[in-house]
Protein backbone atom coordinates (compact mmCIF):
# COMPACT_ATOMS: atom_id res chain seq x y z
CA UNK A 1 0.00 0.00 0.00
CA UNK A 2 1.28 3.35 -0.76
CA UNK A 3 2.58 5.91 2.02
CA UNK A 4 -0.56 8.64 1.18
CA UNK A 5 -2.89 5.67 0.88
CA UNK A 6 -1.57 4.46 4.53
CA UNK A 7 -1.69 8.00 6.05
CA UNK A 8 -5.34 8.49 5.20
CA UNK A 9 -5.99 5.23 6.39
CA UNK A 10 -4.31 6.17 9.55
CA UNK A 11 -6.01 9.08 9.78
CA UNK A 12 -9.92 7.79 9.06
CA UNK A 13 -9.13 5.44 12.05
CA UNK A 14 -7.72 7.63 14.45
CA UNK A 15 -10.73 10.24 13.15
CA UNK A 16 -13.24 7.10 13.93
CA UNK A 17 -11.89 6.49 17.08
CA UNK A 18 -12.40 9.48 18.04
CA UNK A 19 -15.59 10.11 17.46
CA UNK A 20 -16.48 6.28 18.95
CA UNK A 21 -15.00 7.59 22.42
CA UNK A 22 -16.75 11.24 22.60
CA UNK A 23 -19.98 9.43 21.81
CA UNK A 24 -19.38 6.89 24.65
CA UNK A 25 -18.60 9.81 26.95
CA UNK A 26 -21.37 11.99 26.22
CA UNK A 27 -24.10 9.11 26.18
CA UNK A 28 -22.17 8.32 29.78
CA UNK A 29 -21.98 11.59 31.50
CA UNK A 30 -24.69 12.44 33.46
CA UNK A 31 -26.20 15.79 33.12
CA UNK A 32 -25.33 18.35 35.09
CA UNK A 33 -27.78 19.24 38.12
CA UNK A 34 -28.40 22.91 38.84
CA UNK A 35 -27.09 23.88 42.20
CA UNK A 36 -29.18 26.23 44.77
CA UNK A 37 -27.89 28.33 47.35
CA UNK A 38 -30.85 30.07 49.39
CA UNK A 39 -32.35 31.15 52.86
CA UNK A 40 -35.65 30.69 54.67
CA UNK A 41 -38.06 32.99 56.29
CA UNK A 42 -40.15 32.01 59.57
CA UNK A 43 -41.28 35.59 60.15
CA UNK A 44 -45.15 36.95 59.99
CA UNK A 45 -44.51 39.88 57.76
CA UNK A 46 -44.98 40.51 53.79
CA UNK A 47 -42.84 43.24 53.91
CA UNK A 48 -40.04 41.60 56.04
CA UNK A 49 -40.05 38.72 53.45
CA UNK A 50 -39.52 41.31 50.33
CA UNK A 51 -36.49 43.08 52.01
CA UNK A 52 -34.61 39.86 52.57
CA UNK A 53 -35.10 39.18 48.70
CA UNK A 54 -33.64 42.78 48.39
CA UNK A 55 -30.71 41.94 50.40
CA UNK A 56 -29.69 38.23 49.14
CA UNK A 57 -30.68 38.48 45.59
CA UNK A 58 -27.10 39.32 44.42
CA UNK A 59 -25.27 36.44 45.78
CA UNK A 60 -28.46 33.22 46.39
CA UNK A 61 -30.69 31.63 43.90
CA UNK A 62 -33.12 29.92 45.94
CA UNK A 63 -35.56 31.67 48.46
CA UNK A 64 -37.96 29.23 51.29
CA UNK A 65 -41.09 30.36 52.37
CA UNK A 66 -40.84 28.63 55.75
CA UNK A 67 -43.40 30.42 57.78
CA UNK A 68 -46.50 29.04 59.51
CA UNK A 69 -48.43 31.81 60.12
CA UNK A 70 -47.90 32.89 56.25
CA UNK A 71 -48.08 29.60 54.62
CA UNK A 72 -51.47 29.55 55.07
CA UNK A 73 -52.47 32.72 53.27
CA UNK A 74 -52.97 32.25 49.55
CA UNK A 75 -52.47 35.76 48.82
CA UNK A 76 -49.20 36.43 50.62
CA UNK A 77 -47.77 32.97 49.21
CA UNK A 78 -48.51 34.54 45.83
CA UNK A 79 -47.24 37.81 46.63
CA UNK A 80 -43.99 36.97 48.39
CA UNK A 81 -43.67 34.63 45.67
CA UNK A 82 -44.24 37.15 42.74
CA UNK A 83 -41.74 39.07 44.16
CA UNK A 84 -38.89 36.71 44.51
CA UNK A 85 -39.23 35.20 40.77
CA UNK A 86 -38.87 38.85 39.63
CA UNK A 87 -35.65 38.82 41.39
CA UNK A 88 -35.11 36.08 39.38
CA UNK A 89 -34.72 33.40 41.90
CA UNK A 90 -36.29 30.37 42.55
CA UNK A 91 -39.19 29.77 44.94
CA UNK A 92 -40.39 26.98 47.30
CA UNK A 93 -42.74 27.03 50.27
CA UNK A 94 -43.76 25.25 53.51
CA UNK A 95 -46.49 23.02 53.67
CA UNK A 96 -47.83 21.15 56.65
CA UNK A 97 -50.47 18.57 57.53
CA UNK A 98 -53.05 21.76 58.80
CA UNK A 99 -56.26 21.25 56.79
CA UNK A 100 -55.65 25.01 55.48
CA UNK A 101 -52.21 24.85 54.07
CA UNK A 102 -53.01 20.93 52.81
CA UNK A 103 -55.89 22.97 50.86
CA UNK A 104 -53.25 25.67 49.27
CA UNK A 105 -51.14 22.74 48.55
CA UNK A 106 -53.11 20.70 46.39
CA UNK A 107 -54.09 23.86 44.55
CA UNK A 108 -51.20 25.49 43.85
CA UNK A 109 -50.00 22.45 41.89
CA UNK A 110 -52.81 23.64 39.17
CA UNK A 111 -51.62 26.95 39.23
CA UNK A 112 -47.38 27.21 40.30
CA UNK A 113 -46.19 26.17 37.17
CA UNK A 114 -48.30 28.68 35.27
CA UNK A 115 -47.59 31.45 37.76
CA UNK A 116 -43.80 30.99 37.86
CA UNK A 117 -42.87 28.32 35.81
CA UNK A 118 -39.44 26.67 36.49
CA UNK A 119 -38.53 28.97 39.31
CA UNK A 120 -41.35 27.38 41.50
CA UNK A 121 -39.05 24.00 42.46
CA UNK A 122 -40.79 22.51 45.37
CA UNK A 123 -42.74 21.94 48.82
CA UNK A 124 -40.89 22.17 52.22
CA UNK A 125 -43.50 19.30 53.41
CA UNK A 126 -43.68 18.67 57.59
CA UNK A 127 -40.36 18.93 58.88
CA UNK A 128 -37.72 16.30 60.75
CA UNK A 129 -40.10 13.28 60.33
CA UNK A 130 -36.64 11.54 61.50
CA UNK A 131 -35.91 13.02 64.27
CA UNK A 132 -39.56 13.01 65.77
CA UNK A 133 -39.09 9.56 65.75
CA UNK A 134 -36.21 9.49 67.29
CA UNK A 135 -36.68 12.39 69.89
CA UNK A 136 -40.59 13.49 69.82
CA UNK A 137 -42.82 11.09 69.67
CA UNK A 138 -45.23 9.95 66.87
CA UNK A 139 -48.55 8.76 66.20
CA UNK A 140 -48.90 4.97 65.34
CA UNK A 141 -52.48 3.83 63.88
CA UNK A 142 -52.14 0.44 64.90
CA UNK A 143 -54.69 -2.37 66.13
CA UNK A 144 -53.63 -4.66 69.13
CA UNK A 145 -55.21 -6.70 72.09
CA UNK A 146 -54.00 -6.12 75.15
CA UNK A 147 -55.65 -8.29 78.80
CA UNK A 148 -58.51 -8.59 75.67
CA UNK A 149 -59.16 -5.24 75.27
CA UNK A 150 -58.92 -3.89 70.98
CA UNK A 151 -56.91 -0.95 71.03
CA UNK A 152 -57.31 2.04 69.20
CA UNK A 153 -54.23 4.76 68.64
CA UNK A 154 -51.11 3.94 70.09
CA UNK A 155 -48.91 7.13 70.76
CA UNK A 156 -44.79 6.63 71.08
CA UNK A 157 -43.37 9.55 73.55
CA UNK A 158 -40.13 9.72 74.27
CA UNK A 159 -39.41 6.03 73.81
CA UNK A 160 -42.22 4.88 75.44
CA UNK A 161 -45.40 3.00 73.68
CA UNK A 162 -48.72 3.88 74.67
CA UNK A 163 -51.76 1.76 74.04
CA UNK A 164 -54.93 3.96 74.63
CA UNK A 165 -58.46 1.63 74.18
CA UNK A 166 -61.03 2.45 71.71
CA UNK A 167 -63.02 5.81 73.05
CA UNK A 168 -66.32 4.21 72.70
CA UNK A 169 -65.04 1.62 75.25
CA UNK A 170 -66.58 2.21 78.77
CA UNK A 171 -63.04 1.32 80.23
CA UNK A 172 -60.32 3.68 80.24
CA UNK A 173 -57.06 1.18 79.59
CA UNK A 174 -53.78 1.97 78.74
CA UNK A 175 -50.69 -0.34 77.78
CA UNK A 176 -47.24 1.45 78.43
CA UNK A 177 -43.75 0.01 76.54
CA UNK A 178 -41.10 1.63 78.10
CA UNK A 179 -37.86 1.27 76.49
CA UNK A 180 -36.30 -0.77 78.96
CA UNK A 181 -38.27 -3.57 78.40
CA UNK A 182 -40.89 -2.40 81.39
CA UNK A 183 -44.38 -3.04 80.26
CA UNK A 184 -47.09 -1.33 82.52
CA UNK A 185 -51.01 -1.60 81.93
CA UNK A 186 -53.15 0.88 83.69
CA UNK A 187 -57.38 -0.57 84.09
CA UNK A 188 -59.56 2.66 85.15
CA UNK A 189 -63.19 1.44 85.54
CA UNK A 190 -65.71 4.11 87.11
CA UNK A 191 -69.55 2.78 87.53
CA UNK A 192 -71.87 5.64 88.56
CA UNK A 193 -75.90 5.39 90.12
CA UNK A 194 -78.16 8.19 89.77
CA UNK A 195 -80.86 8.82 91.85
CA UNK A 196 -84.41 8.73 89.30
CA UNK A 197 -85.59 12.14 91.19
CA UNK A 198 -82.38 13.99 89.31
CA UNK A 199 -83.41 12.11 85.96
CA UNK A 200 -86.91 13.19 86.33
CA UNK A 201 -86.24 16.96 87.15
CA UNK A 202 -84.14 16.88 84.33
CA UNK A 203 -86.59 15.50 81.57
CA UNK A 204 -89.20 18.01 83.19
CA UNK A 205 -86.67 20.74 82.51
CA UNK A 206 -86.60 22.13 85.83
CA UNK A 207 -83.42 23.68 86.21
CA UNK A 208 -83.48 25.60 89.41
CA UNK A 209 -80.43 25.24 91.86
CA UNK A 210 -80.11 22.49 94.01
CA UNK A 211 -78.14 19.31 94.66
CA UNK A 212 -78.83 15.80 93.91
CA UNK A 213 -76.84 12.84 95.21
CA UNK A 214 -75.39 9.59 93.67
CA UNK A 215 -73.20 6.90 93.97
CA UNK A 216 -70.53 5.50 92.34
CA UNK A 217 -67.95 2.82 92.31
CA UNK A 218 -64.17 2.99 90.88
CA UNK A 219 -61.33 0.30 90.24
CA UNK A 220 -57.67 1.08 89.28
CA UNK A 221 -55.91 -1.32 88.66
CA UNK A 222 -51.84 -1.19 87.54
CA UNK A 223 -50.44 -4.36 86.69
CA UNK A 224 -46.30 -3.76 86.20
CA UNK A 225 -44.66 -6.80 83.85
CA UNK A 226 -40.60 -6.36 84.18
CA UNK A 227 -37.53 -7.96 81.73
CA UNK A 228 -36.97 -10.70 84.23
CA UNK A 229 -40.32 -12.04 84.91
CA UNK A 230 -41.50 -10.56 87.69
CA UNK A 231 -45.14 -9.15 87.90
CA UNK A 232 -46.69 -6.75 90.35
CA UNK A 233 -50.43 -5.73 90.28
CA UNK A 234 -51.93 -2.74 92.24
CA UNK A 235 -55.58 -2.73 93.09
CA UNK A 236 -57.86 0.35 94.36
CA UNK A 237 -61.32 0.44 94.60
CA UNK A 238 -62.94 2.97 95.70
CA UNK A 239 -66.70 3.74 96.42
CA UNK A 240 -68.38 6.91 97.37
CA UNK A 241 -70.98 9.96 96.22
CA UNK A 242 -71.37 12.13 93.85
CA UNK A 243 -72.57 15.34 94.57
CA UNK A 244 -75.01 16.69 91.48
CA UNK A 245 -75.16 20.56 91.86
CA UNK A 246 -77.65 21.32 89.57
CA UNK A 247 -77.03 24.82 87.29
CA UNK A 248 -78.95 26.63 84.26
CA UNK A 249 -76.02 25.68 81.81
CA UNK A 250 -76.36 21.79 82.60
CA UNK A 251 -77.88 19.38 80.92
CA UNK A 252 -78.94 15.56 81.59
CA UNK A 253 -75.73 14.14 79.67
CA UNK A 254 -73.39 16.56 81.30
CA UNK A 255 -74.09 17.72 84.70
CA UNK A 256 -71.89 19.54 87.31
CA UNK A 257 -70.57 17.11 89.62
CA UNK A 258 -67.64 16.02 92.12
CA UNK A 259 -67.05 13.00 93.73
CA UNK A 260 -67.17 12.58 97.55
CA UNK A 261 -64.94 9.62 98.17
CA UNK A 262 -66.09 7.26 101.11
CA UNK A 263 -63.24 6.64 103.67
CA UNK A 264 -63.94 3.18 105.09
CA UNK A 265 -65.19 2.70 101.31
CA UNK A 266 -61.80 2.36 100.28
CA UNK A 267 -59.43 -0.95 99.46
CA UNK A 268 -55.63 -1.45 98.18
CA UNK A 269 -54.53 -4.50 97.33
CA UNK A 270 -50.97 -5.24 96.48
CA UNK A 271 -50.13 -8.21 94.75
CA UNK A 272 -46.08 -9.27 94.50
CA UNK A 273 -44.12 -12.35 93.89
CA UNK A 274 -45.23 -13.64 97.61
CA UNK A 275 -48.65 -13.49 96.65
CA UNK A 276 -50.09 -12.89 93.37
CA UNK A 277 -51.19 -16.14 93.07
CA UNK A 278 -53.67 -15.43 94.70
CA UNK A 279 -54.82 -12.48 92.41
CA UNK A 280 -58.17 -14.10 91.59
CA UNK A 281 -58.45 -12.50 87.70
CA UNK A 282 -56.19 -14.49 84.57
CA UNK A 283 -52.57 -12.49 84.17
CA UNK A 284 -51.19 -12.62 81.08
CA UNK A 285 -47.08 -13.29 80.65
CA UNK A 286 -44.82 -10.76 79.97
CA UNK A 287 -43.80 -12.72 76.71
CA UNK A 288 -47.51 -12.49 75.28
CA UNK A 289 -47.38 -8.99 75.92
CA UNK A 290 -44.61 -8.48 74.34
CA UNK A 291 -45.14 -10.15 71.51
CA UNK A 292 -48.08 -7.81 71.22
CA UNK A 293 -45.62 -4.61 70.57
CA UNK A 294 -47.21 -2.80 68.07
CA UNK A 295 -43.40 -2.54 67.10
CA UNK A 296 -41.89 -5.63 68.23
CA UNK A 297 -39.14 -5.36 65.60
CA UNK A 298 -36.72 -3.20 64.46
CA UNK A 299 -38.43 -4.28 60.48
CA UNK A 300 -41.86 -3.42 61.77
CA UNK A 301 -40.48 0.28 62.86
CA UNK A 302 -39.10 0.80 59.55
CA UNK A 303 -42.12 -0.30 57.96
CA UNK A 304 -44.36 1.94 60.37
CA UNK A 305 -41.90 4.97 59.28
CA UNK A 306 -42.20 4.72 55.90
CA UNK A 307 -45.28 4.34 55.68
CA UNK A 308 -46.14 6.70 58.08
CA UNK A 309 -44.17 9.15 55.56
CA UNK A 310 -46.05 7.64 52.74
CA UNK A 311 -50.00 8.72 53.89
CA UNK A 312 -48.21 11.79 55.10
CA UNK A 313 -46.97 12.89 51.47
CA UNK A 314 -50.54 11.15 50.19
CA UNK A 315 -52.49 14.23 51.85
CA UNK A 316 -51.00 16.28 48.85
CA UNK A 317 -51.89 15.58 45.46
CA UNK A 318 -49.05 13.45 44.96
CA UNK A 319 -49.99 12.74 41.23
CA UNK A 320 -50.40 16.09 39.92
CA UNK A 321 -46.67 17.15 41.93
CA UNK A 322 -45.23 14.33 39.75
CA UNK A 323 -46.99 15.74 36.70
CA UNK A 324 -46.09 19.28 37.18
CA UNK A 325 -42.32 18.41 38.49
CA UNK A 326 -43.20 19.86 41.84
CA UNK A 327 -40.32 18.44 44.36
CA UNK A 328 -41.45 17.56 48.05
CA UNK A 329 -38.27 17.52 50.65
CA UNK A 330 -38.00 17.98 53.73
CA UNK A 331 -35.10 18.75 56.69
CA UNK A 332 -33.62 16.53 58.70
CA UNK A 333 -30.99 15.19 61.49
CA UNK A 334 -31.96 11.28 61.26
CA UNK A 335 -33.12 8.42 59.59
CA UNK A 336 -32.82 9.92 55.97
CA UNK A 337 -32.52 6.21 53.98
CA UNK A 338 -35.87 5.91 55.30
CA UNK A 339 -37.29 9.51 54.84
CA UNK A 340 -36.01 8.62 51.02
CA UNK A 341 -37.88 5.63 50.94
CA UNK A 342 -41.09 6.94 52.76
CA UNK A 343 -41.32 8.97 49.35
CA UNK A 344 -39.19 12.02 49.87
CA UNK A 345 -37.61 14.07 46.24
CA UNK A 346 -35.21 15.90 48.74
CA UNK A 347 -33.60 15.74 51.82
CA UNK A 348 -31.37 18.62 53.96
CA UNK A 349 -29.24 17.32 56.43
CA UNK A 350 -29.02 19.94 59.37
CA UNK A 351 -25.82 21.38 60.30
CA UNK A 352 -25.44 22.38 63.24
CA UNK A 353 -25.88 21.40 66.91
CA UNK A 354 -22.09 20.66 67.10
CA UNK A 355 -22.21 17.67 65.28
CA UNK A 356 -20.10 15.57 63.03
CA UNK A 357 -20.39 17.08 59.31
CA UNK A 358 -18.90 14.12 57.62
CA UNK A 359 -21.07 11.65 59.48
CA UNK A 360 -24.15 13.33 58.40
CA UNK A 361 -22.77 13.79 55.05
CA UNK A 362 -22.05 10.05 54.81
CA UNK A 363 -25.23 9.77 56.11
CA UNK A 364 -27.56 11.73 53.51
CA UNK A 365 -25.01 10.83 50.37
CA UNK A 366 -24.88 7.29 50.72
CA UNK A 367 -28.68 7.28 51.13
CA UNK A 368 -29.39 9.49 48.11
CA UNK A 369 -26.46 8.13 45.88
CA UNK A 370 -27.83 4.53 46.39
CA UNK A 371 -31.78 5.47 45.84
CA UNK A 372 -30.79 8.13 43.42
CA UNK A 373 -32.13 11.26 44.83
CA UNK A 374 -31.29 14.61 45.08
CA UNK A 375 -29.69 15.78 48.74
CA UNK A 376 -28.59 19.02 50.05
CA UNK A 377 -27.76 20.92 53.55
CA UNK A 378 -29.32 23.26 55.47
CA UNK A 379 -27.04 25.39 58.28
CA UNK A 380 -29.10 25.22 61.13
CA UNK A 381 -28.78 26.48 64.62
CA UNK A 382 -25.15 26.01 67.07
CA UNK A 383 -26.94 27.45 70.18
CA UNK A 384 -30.66 27.31 71.87
CA UNK A 385 -30.06 31.05 72.55
CA UNK A 386 -28.86 34.37 70.74
CA UNK A 387 -27.13 34.21 68.29
CA UNK A 388 -28.55 30.77 67.46
CA UNK A 389 -26.09 30.45 64.21
CA UNK A 390 -22.57 29.85 64.79
CA UNK A 391 -20.03 33.34 63.31
CA UNK A 392 -19.82 33.49 59.67
CA UNK A 393 -16.39 32.23 59.34
CA UNK A 394 -17.83 28.51 60.70
CA UNK A 395 -21.03 28.84 58.46
CA UNK A 396 -18.64 29.63 55.06
CA UNK A 397 -16.83 26.38 55.72
CA UNK A 398 -20.01 24.61 56.24
CA UNK A 399 -21.54 25.51 52.58
CA UNK A 400 -18.29 25.00 51.09
CA UNK A 401 -17.70 21.41 52.33
CA UNK A 402 -21.54 20.32 51.15
CA UNK A 403 -20.72 22.48 47.68
CA UNK A 404 -17.66 19.92 47.52
CA UNK A 405 -19.08 16.97 48.29
CA UNK A 406 -21.81 17.46 46.31
CA UNK A 407 -24.65 18.98 47.67
CA UNK A 408 -27.47 20.18 44.94
CA UNK A 409 -29.20 22.47 47.96
CA UNK A 410 -26.99 25.05 50.79
CA UNK A 411 -29.96 26.69 52.92
CA UNK A 412 -29.26 28.65 55.68
CA UNK A 413 -32.30 27.97 58.11
CA UNK A 414 -33.41 31.76 59.14
CA UNK A 415 -35.77 31.86 62.29
CA UNK A 416 -35.61 32.51 66.37
CA UNK A 417 -37.95 31.74 68.79
CA UNK A 418 -37.93 35.25 69.44
CA UNK A 419 -41.70 36.74 68.01
CA UNK A 420 -40.26 39.88 67.91
CA UNK A 421 -37.62 39.31 65.90
CA UNK A 422 -37.41 36.03 64.32
CA UNK A 423 -34.46 36.25 61.60
CA UNK A 424 -31.24 35.03 63.01
CA UNK A 425 -28.82 35.77 60.00
CA UNK A 426 -26.43 38.87 61.07
CA UNK A 427 -24.30 40.98 58.63
CA UNK A 428 -21.64 38.75 58.99
CA UNK A 429 -23.49 35.68 57.99
CA UNK A 430 -24.66 37.76 55.08
CA UNK A 431 -21.30 38.86 53.99
CA UNK A 432 -20.25 34.66 54.43
CA UNK A 433 -23.07 33.78 51.61
CA UNK A 434 -22.18 36.75 49.80
CA UNK A 435 -18.28 35.18 49.93
CA UNK A 436 -19.53 31.27 49.31
CA UNK A 437 -21.52 32.66 46.23
CA UNK A 438 -18.40 34.40 44.72
CA UNK A 439 -15.20 32.39 46.08
CA UNK A 440 -16.70 29.28 45.44
CA UNK A 441 -19.81 29.09 43.44
CA UNK A 442 -18.87 31.05 40.57
CA UNK A 443 -15.33 29.84 40.70
CA UNK A 444 -14.50 27.68 38.00
CA UNK A 445 -11.14 26.07 40.40
CA UNK A 446 -13.35 24.61 43.15
CA UNK A 447 -15.25 21.80 41.38
CA UNK A 448 -18.34 21.20 42.34
CA UNK A 449 -19.18 17.42 43.66
CA UNK A 450 -15.09 17.15 43.55
CA UNK A 451 -15.00 14.90 46.52
CA UNK A 452 -16.35 11.86 46.07
CA UNK A 453 -16.96 9.05 47.95
CA UNK A 454 -14.92 5.68 47.74
CA UNK A 455 -15.65 4.05 50.59
CA UNK A 456 -19.01 3.12 52.18
CA UNK A 457 -19.74 1.15 56.02
CA UNK A 458 -22.93 -1.12 55.56
CA UNK A 459 -24.88 -1.33 58.83
CA UNK A 460 -27.91 -3.39 59.63
CA UNK A 461 -30.69 -3.18 57.72
CA UNK A 462 -33.40 -1.12 58.87
CA UNK A 463 -30.95 -0.43 62.11
CA UNK A 464 -32.44 3.02 62.78
CA UNK A 465 -30.38 4.16 65.47
CA UNK A 466 -29.63 8.02 65.93
CA UNK A 467 -26.10 7.69 65.61
CA UNK A 468 -25.32 10.86 67.74
CA UNK A 469 -23.56 9.26 70.22
CA UNK A 470 -22.91 5.80 71.92
CA UNK A 471 -25.60 5.80 73.93
CA UNK A 472 -28.52 7.08 71.31
CA UNK A 473 -31.71 5.39 71.07
CA UNK A 474 -33.06 2.94 68.22
CA UNK A 475 -36.03 4.63 66.21
CA UNK A 476 -36.97 5.80 69.40
CA UNK A 477 -38.32 3.16 70.88
CA UNK A 478 -35.49 0.82 72.27
CA UNK A 479 -32.11 1.69 74.10
CA UNK A 480 -28.15 1.45 72.99
CA UNK A 481 -27.10 -1.91 73.00
CA UNK A 482 -24.03 -4.18 72.24
CA UNK A 483 -24.60 -3.37 68.57
CA UNK A 484 -24.82 0.20 68.59
CA UNK A 485 -21.40 0.35 70.73
CA UNK A 486 -19.76 -1.98 67.75
CA UNK A 487 -21.24 0.29 65.11
CA UNK A 488 -20.06 3.10 66.94
CA UNK A 489 -16.81 2.00 66.98
CA UNK A 490 -16.96 1.57 63.06
CA UNK A 491 -18.07 4.94 61.75
CA UNK A 492 -15.23 6.71 63.92
CA UNK A 493 -12.86 4.33 62.65
CA UNK A 494 -13.76 4.11 59.35
CA UNK A 495 -14.41 8.10 59.47
CA UNK A 496 -11.06 8.21 60.69
CA UNK A 497 -9.49 6.58 58.17
CA UNK A 498 -11.47 7.95 55.07
CA UNK A 499 -13.04 11.20 55.87
CA UNK A 500 -15.26 13.12 54.04
CA UNK A 501 -15.22 10.35 51.23
CA UNK A 502 -17.08 7.51 53.21
CA UNK A 503 -20.80 6.95 53.02
CA UNK A 504 -22.98 5.27 55.15
CA UNK A 505 -25.69 3.16 53.70
CA UNK A 506 -27.70 0.49 55.07
CA UNK A 507 -28.36 -3.29 53.76
CA UNK A 508 -31.27 -3.44 51.01
CA UNK A 509 -32.24 -5.96 49.00
CA UNK A 510 -33.57 -3.16 46.28
CA UNK A 511 -30.89 -1.36 46.19
CA UNK A 512 -27.15 -2.47 45.20
CA UNK A 513 -23.74 -0.75 45.68
CA UNK A 514 -21.51 -2.92 42.77
CA UNK A 515 -19.43 -0.65 40.89
CA UNK A 516 -19.70 2.15 43.46
CA UNK A 517 -17.26 1.94 46.06
CA UNK A 518 -13.44 1.24 45.67
CA UNK A 519 -13.40 0.04 49.46
CA UNK A 520 -16.58 -2.09 51.19
CA UNK A 521 -16.68 -2.08 55.02
CA UNK A 522 -19.07 -4.39 57.09
CA UNK A 523 -20.45 -2.98 60.69
CA UNK A 524 -19.49 -6.60 62.40
CA UNK A 525 -16.51 -7.11 60.53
Amino acid sequence: MQPKLLAIVAILILLISSIAVTSYIMLNKKPQKPFYVGVTYGGSSIQEAKELVDKVKKYTNLFILQSGPLATDIEAVNEIGDYVCAANLNYAIFGSTRSSNAYWINNITLEAKARWGEQFIGIYYLDEPGGNMLDKGVDIQARTTVNNITSGTTITTDGKITIHANLNDPFSNVCTYFPNGDITIQITDTKEIIQQEYRSSLEEKQLSNGTIIGSYKSLRLITNYYPNGTITINEAINEGTIQHLIMEHDTYEYPTQKQIPDEDCFVNNFYTAENITKYPQEILSYEELSEQHPLHTIDSAAEFFINSNKSYLENINSEQLQNESILVFTSDYGLYWWDYKGGYDIVLAQLGWNNSIAQEIGLLRGAANLQDKSWGTIITWKYNQAPYLADGEEIFEQMKTSYENGAEYVVIFNYSEDIENPNTLQEEHFQAIERFWNDVVQNSKIKHGGIKANAVLILPQNYGWGMRHPDDNIWGVWQANDTTRQIWNQVQNKSDKHGLKLDIIYEDQDYSIAGKYDYIYYWDR
